[in-house]
This record gives C-alpha cells, structure tokens and sequence, in this order.
C-alpha cells in the first residue's frame, strides 16, 4: 500500500490496519435491552499531495479494494490541491519500528456473555439498597484486538489493546422529589480489571448517593466560595482548559489561549498536564495515530501557559516539536488533535483546610455534563451534587447545582489545591469521532464563582 501511495506521487502517506473485537451489553430493570458483540476490521489511508490531505477507508481488505481505496485518497486530494489556499507541511519526526501490547492475566476474548452478562447483574443488584431505588441501569463494555501503522517515513507500529468498563446509573424517587447518580469506572487491562475496580461497590455508592439527593434544598445563586471535587474539577481541566490548548483550535483562533504561551493564564496553585503517558490511564497510549511518541505535554505551569497539544501540522505551523497529540477513534477517521489524560496537580491543603474561612459557599460534586465555548473562554458544567458550606462545615444538601464562569477568570480565582488527586475515565467528542481520555485533579477552592440553581 505504501508503495501504492509513492508511485502515485505521495509526499507523505500512512495506512492504519485494525481488528477490534467488543462487546456491550445493556441492563436496564433486570432486562438486557442490548447484548451485542462483533468485530470491527478494515484500513485507513491518508495521502499528502502537492500540501493537500486524502483520505480513505474501507472494511474490505481484499487487495482490489484496498487500490481502490487508496487512489480514491489521491483522487479526493487532487481535487481538494486545485482549490486550497493553503498547504500542508510536517514537522520531522523520528521512524519507530516497535509493538506495544497491553499485558492482560484474561483475555476479553476468552470469557464467555453468560459470565459478563452475570456480572451485569450482580452489579444491578448490589445497587439496590433500598426500597426508594427504583431505577438501575448497568452497561458493561468491553474491547481488544490488534492494530498496526505503517508511514512512508519507515515507521512500522503494531499493537495489541485491551479495555474495559462499567457504568452503573441508580434513581432514587420519594414522592415528587428524584434523584440520580451515574458512577463509572475502567482500565487498560483483561477481563481480571473487573476483579479491580469493584463493580459492586460502584453500584452500592450510586445508590447511597441518589437517596442522599432527595433531602436535597434548591441551589442558591449567585457568586460564591465554591469547592469542586476532584471529578468536576477534572471536567474543566478537561473541557475549558484542554480543548483550548489542542493546537488546531489555536490556530483557527477559536481558543481563548492563543497567543499566550509564557504569560500567565492561572493562578500560581494551578499546574495542568495532558499526559499520554500515565501509568493506566484511561487515554494513556505510547505512541499517537501518526506513530509520534506520546508525552506528558505541560501547558500551565504555576499559572503561566507553557505550551498546547500538537500533531505533526500544527506543530509545523506553531514552529515547535511535536507531542504525539494526534488521535483517531478508529480506521474509518483520520487522526485529528485531540487530548488523553487531562489534569491539574495536587497541591498540599486537605479537604478540611479548604473548607475553612469559608462562611457561606457551595460544595460541588461530580458532573452531569456541559457546555464551553472555546474562543469566548466560557464554560458551564452541571454538578450530580451539591452541599452549602456554612461557618466552615458540609450542611445541607443542594439540588440542581450548576458553576460557570470565564475560564481564565476562574482559573485566577483558584486559591487552594487540596492533596486528594484522584482520576477518572471519560470519553470526548470533537470532529465526529469519540476517543477515551482520563480527567483528573484534586478538590480546587475557587473564590467568587458563579453558582447556578433553581
């Protein structure tokens, strides 16, 4: 393929084989409403002419289909070269020729639905504590299989993935009140993850924490002294902070961070990393879609910008080093700027600490998802949970608690960094594809934030 893709006149081009082999498996009400699993197979091949990109991809990997596939590359790139504006170019990169496998104790593949849909059910059954559950959803998910990315660079990768997770959704009702919880958890790892990550302690704390919400009061608004737990403040390091430091946004100017590399962004308590390299996480590879070696990239270090996530163009185009930043969800997509394992360092307060001084204020916990503006540099995310802070104490519950604000504000405004790191799994979505990424951070205090409530 690769020679295909030269004689055909290519400055640059690479082709990503895979196979995945998943399985997912809904149960929602002790009912399966989905059990599914197959495999995915096919190639993906990008093109670089005359500046321009093609791109094609094809499930069939009979040798015809696969010529068809690469010159309906070339044909798209000469048609995009006789109108574009302006060209492609790349940054160096150094040739990797290695395989990177994900050590696993049981395969995926050699357990069988009966036992994951059996423990599908003991986890729907561990959430139920009480009689004012009355709703559980459980999803298990699961995948692997083997890749492999060849350049005409020389880069030859190959790899063999595996990961899992569990969702567990508990409702809990008491008259008009309602109150839900989603927890989650997953690893890089075989079917032995489960036995890791306690499923049925997950579901017993989504269900304890739904019947906690209905005693909850409505959220006052306004600007508060806000805490945020280490899962909402691992969102907005992730949502208002690292898509605003992926380098494509940048250089389309849709990213409030542009141009600001060595000023100050932060408080001097905020450090953020996007790190594809920490041990387990939930986005962590070795090497990205481009077969660049990942890093642990810093971009805010003590409250001053340090750098942004970057693929080989934006790179080229930015005048600085690639970073490994390029990710695909799979064969079909062409690799797009994208983050991995987005969080703020921990700094040295207990939760205690923080909590102190503060009169009135808002204590925030976990997220039920949000918006943000990139460009504007605004953001809104929804907490699962709330509690007022009162004369330096948890009290009451709150409902329907939601913070906001201005992104470069509130990271000025964090004025405590607990020593409490925890990270969490997520997914993220940009350019139609949707990726893994882990999110993480301390609890963070921030002074003045903008509460929103019923």
């Amino acid at each position: 393929m690769i020679k295909l893709c030269q004689r055909l006149g290519a400055e640059y081009a690479d082709v990503r084989l895979e196979r995945t082999y998943s399985t997912e498996i809904r149960l929602t009400q002790d009912t399966f409403d989905q059990v599914a699993s197959g495999v995915d197979q096919g190639l993906g091949v990008r093109v670089l002419y005359k500046g321009v990109w093609g791109f094609g991809s094809s499930t069939s990997l009979k040798s015809d289909d696969i010529s068809k596939t690469v010159r309906g590359a070339f044909k798209a790139a000469k048609a995009i070269a006789l109108h574009a504006r302006e060209r492609v170019r790349l940054a160096d990169a150094s040739k990797v020729k290695r395989t990177v496998v994900t050590e696993v104790e049981t395969p995926m593949q050699s357990v069988s639905m009966d036992e994951k849909m059996k423990l599908a059910l003991k986890t729907s059954a561990a959430a139920r504590i009480d009689e004012r559950i009355v709703s559980v959803t459980v999803t298990y998910s699961d995948s692997s299989g083997e890749s492999c990315l060849a350049t005409s660079e020389g880069t030859r990768l190959s790899g063999r993935p595996s990961r899992g997770s569990i969702v567990v959704v508990a409702v809990a009702k008491s008259g008009e009140k309602v109150g839900a919880i989603r927890e989650r958890n997953g690893m890089q790892a075989g079917f032995e993850l489960f036995g890791m990550i306690d499923p049925l302690g997950l579901a017993k704390r989504a269900a304890d924490k739904a019947i906690k919400l209905l005693g909850a009061t409505h959220t006052p608004s306004g600007r508060f002294t806000a805490i945020a737990d280490q899962r909402l403040a691992g969102v907005l390091a992730h949502e208002a902070v690292g898509h605003a430091s992926e380098a494509d946004h940048v250089i389309t100017g849709e990213s409030v961070l542009k141009d600001k590399v060595g000023q100050r962004v932060g408080s001097d308590l905020i450090t953020l990393y996007d790190d594809s390299t920490y041990p387990g996480g939930w986005g962590t590879s070795l090497y990205d879609s481009e077969g660049v070696p990942t890093e642990k990239r810093l971009i805010i270090e003590k409250g001053f910008l340090k750098g942004y996530i970057l693929n080989r163009e934006a790179a080229a185009q930015l005048g600085m080093k690639p970073n490994g930043g390029a990710r695909a969800q799979s064969f079909i997509h062409r690799p797009v700027v994208r983050m991995s394992n987005t969080y703020l360092t921990q700094g040295d307060h207990s939760f205690a600490e923080l909590l102190e001084g503060i009169d009135y204020g808002v204590y925030l916990k976990g997220s039920r998802g949000g918006q943000v503006d990139t460009a504007k540099g605004t953001f809104q995310f929804s907490a699962e949970e709330g509690y007022l802070i009162e004369e330096g104490q948890l009290t009451k519950p709150v409902s329907d608690v939601s913070l906001s604000g201005l992104t470069l504000e509130t990271l000025m405004s964090i004025d405590g960094v607990a020593n409490d790191f925890q990270m969490s799994i997520g997914s993220c979505g940009k350019a139609g594809q949707v990726v893994t990424t882990g999110m993480g951070s301390p609890h963070i205090r921030i002074r003045n934030a903008v509460i929103g409530g019923k």
